[in-house]
């Protein structure tokens, strides 16, 4: 939801203020609230690697060890997103309207190998998990499709299917509903 508010406040403001967005106020806070949904996501990839890993394929545990780098280096644009560009918008506005060639391709080739890898990791889980929700996995499948689409907070679909996956299977451990076996992490 934070990675949502991020991408309206952030192309919200874009169409109003244009090259003057980067910053003001609702610039600065668009990117905070990016890079804390990026640093959230990288928790609840953390908690996938976690509770699926002994189960998973060899390209399921790939697709989730992509997925945690890739986030991770959101987590770092963000960062920047957050602490910097504010900082370039006011001292340096030629940089931040026109940034160096690394930047906007480090944050297509982390969305990139975000969505590709999640595709990978909902494919894997629909075999090694058949007992999740398969809406859970649909959604994952399309949270790393939308994240691949080069927008500002691209993740957050992606987010809710890290939450939904995660959530499914809580619930379906506390419920006393089939559970993952080999696919989760034994209970305390």
């Amino acid at each position: 939801m934070v990675a949502l508010v991020s991408l309206v406040l952030v192309l919200g403001g874009e169409v109003a203020r244009g090259a003057d967005f980067m910053g003001s106020p609702p610039a600065v806070l668009g990117g905070w609230l990016s890079f804390v949904a990026a640093a959230l996501l990288m928790v609840g990839v953390s908690g996938l690697a976690v509770r699926f890993t002994a189960g998973l394929s060899a390209a399921g545990v790939a697709g989730l060890a992509v997925l945690s780098f890739a986030t991770a280096m959101t987590v770092g644009a963000a960062s920047t997103l957050a602490l910097v560009v504010p900082t370039l918008a006011d001292k340096a506005p030629s940089i931040a309207a026109d940034p160096p060639a690394a930047v906007p391709a480090t944050f297509i080739l982390s969305g990139l190998a975000m969505g590709v890898s999640g595709i990978v990791l909902a494919v894997a889980l629909r075999r090694a998990a058949p007992w999740l929700p398969r809406w859970s996995t649909a959604l994952l499948i399309v949270g790393s499709v939308v994240t691949i689409v080069p927008l500002p907070s691209r993740y957050f679909l992606l987010a809710f299917a890290v939450a939904a996956l995660l959530g499914s299977s809580q619930g379906l451990r506390r419920s006393g509903g089939r559970r993952a076996g080999a696919v989760t992490a034994s209970a305390p």
